[in-house]
């Protein structure tokens, strides 16, 4: 194979491993360090391609005013992980149109492997998957090339925040004094892999393997990793970022440990390493990402909606399907329902109107679903599944809870789109239905301590008290007069229900 040399811009400096280091270093000893600084290498790089590759690795942030990062994405640079501004780049996507070619390596310059105890590699990185494309790294030992890694199929640091990878390359490396690492891209016209801040060090000790996130919840989740017999060790939780010592969420010492007091549909990433025995540090692992999971994943935590007695959405309550997991329903609605949220309204009308609106994030293409009975036992309302951001459930009995449930389309996961969910109501049916009822009159209203009610009581059996959110805040037998000295203040309607749990009348209040 016949491959092109590029030299990039600045040159090679004087890397640490001219220095001699001591057989078993108490702390990291930095042999080479590329940041990209000013959107070139800045320790000698460069580019090699094949022949017929259509596009090469680049630099931002100056040739990003030609190739257009992420241009069918979401439009966001790499952030996070150790990712700044300066940074090396292939985006196959903005390279062409179908029928292209790639295939190209980003080639360190050597470096003294030789005096090294331990050799790691690390870097910060976002390759973003798409059909047969691949990121491959190696190391060379001055003769052969060795394959550490290889991305394909699965995302990695995309969505930001970008990931952190960590790798021991000593056995790679073979105490080589011109060792090197090179990171290889190879697709069609497909998306793109990013990378910052190259390090090789030497270390005294390696980081403990196995690095896991298990049974995340809404503010936390345990922390796993295999003990390597060091005398101890760090995990640190952060937001994407490599530990600095000012950036953690949640810290431990010991594997098999609970990271607490982080947020719900949040996504984090945990690092680990090892209490050297000499003393000092491993380097940090590998970042592992995890996401908590948000109140309303299941729907026995569904978030009470208000119910608008209009289509104006006047009131709207907000959702994510950031941290969201499958609740594992059977449906016959479409869409995968991965990450499936659920919301909550007590039924005023035989009809409301379901809205999903002002959507944000990763994907616009929403789907709903409306349910009934009990969330041990949900039952699909006819007609209730939902494409376009808009339906109008029929058929509802008012009184009753009936719960939203609201995905993504795609299978796609790590989703992050934010949204609004509106119960509107049709003024003149809600009219229309007022006037069939019973009548029902209720005083003082505003009222303070006793509610006093005046109704047919040879029909009503039981009363249903629900606030401005929907919520059912009081169940019980009938009577003339009920005690709400205990409510919150605020607007709340009064149900009557007759012997066959029929609704015969209702009438609003006001609590103060």
């Amino acid at each position: 194979m016949t491959i092109m040399k590029r030299t990039l811009h600045g040159s090679i400096l004087l890397l640490a491993a001219s220095i001699g280091l001591a057989a078993c270093p108490a702390q990291a000893q930095v042999i080479l360090s590329e940041q990209f600084t000013g959107g070139a290498s800045t320790t000698g790089f460069t580019v090699e391609s094949d022949p017929d590759s259509d596009c090469d690795w680049t630099f931002a942030p100056g040739d990003l005013t030609t190739f257009t990062f992420s241009v069918d994405g979401t439009g966001a640079l790499p952030t996070g992980g150790g990712f700044d501004g300066d940074f090396a780049f292939l985006d196959s996507d903005a390279c062409g149109a179908s029928g292209i070619s790639v295939n190209s390596w980003l080639v360190s310059p050597t470096f003294d492997a030789s005096t090294a105890n331990i050799l790691v590699l690390s870097f910060s990185h976002q390759f973003y998957a798409r059909l047969e494309s691949y990121g491959k790294v190696e190391v060379s030992n001055g003769t052969t090339w060795t394959e550490i890694e290889t991305y394909t199929v699965d995302n990695v640091g995309y969505p930001n925040p970008a990931a952190v990878a960590s790798f021991d390359i000593t056995a790679a490396a073979g105490g080589s004094a011109a060792a090197q690492v090179r990171f290889q891209y190879s697709s069609g016209w497909d998306w793109w892999w990013a990378l910052d801040d190259i390090k090789v060090e030497s270390v005294a000790c390696f980081y403990p393997s196995g690095l896991a996130v298990t049974s995340p919840g809404n503010a936390g989740a345990t922390i796993t990793f295999t003990d390597n017999g060091s005398p101890s060790y760090e995990w640190v939780v952060t937001t994407g970022a490599i530990p600095d010592g000012s950036n953690a969420l949640a810290s431990g010492t010991a594997p098999n440990t609970n990271a607490s007091g982080l947020q719900p549909g949040t996504q984090y990433t945990v690092y680990v390493r090892s209490v050297c025995p000499g003393g000092g540090f491993s380097v940090w692992s590998s970042g592992v990402m995890f996401m908590t999971t948000i109140v309303n994943d299941e729907c026995l935590n569904a978030v009470p909606l208000t119910v608008n007695t209009d289509y104006d959405c006047g009131a709207r309550t907000q959702g994510t399907v950031i941290g969201a997991t499958a609740s594992n329903v059977t449906s016959t609605c479409f869409g995968t329902a991965d990450d499936d949220v659920w919301f909550s309204f007590v039924a005023l009308a035989a009809t409301h109107r379901v809205s999903i609106i002002d959507i944000t994030g990763s994907t616009g293409d929403m789907y709903h679903a409306l349910w009934s009975s009990t969330c041990g036992s949900l039952e699909l309302v006819p007609n209730s599944c939902s494409d376009p951001q808009e339906s109008d459930p029929v058929g509802l009995t008012p009184g009753e809870t009936y719960y939203v449930q609201v995905y993504t389309w795609t299978s796609t996961p790590a989703q992050t789109s934010v949204f609004n969910v509106c119960i509107g109501s049709d003024p003149a049916i809600g009219m229309e239905e007022l006037s069939a009822l019973a009548p029902m009159r209720v005083y003082p209203n505003p009222v303070n301590d006793r509610l006093n009610i005046d109704v047919d009581g040879n029909t009503v059996r039981r009363l249903r008290l629900v606030d401005a959110a929907g919520r059912v805040v009081r169940e019980e037998v009938f009577q003339r007069s009920i005690d709400v000295a205990m409510l919150d203040g605020g607007t709340y309607t009064l149900l009557a229900y007759d012997q066959d749990a029929q609704l015969v009348s209702r009438a609003l209040f006001v609590k103060q």
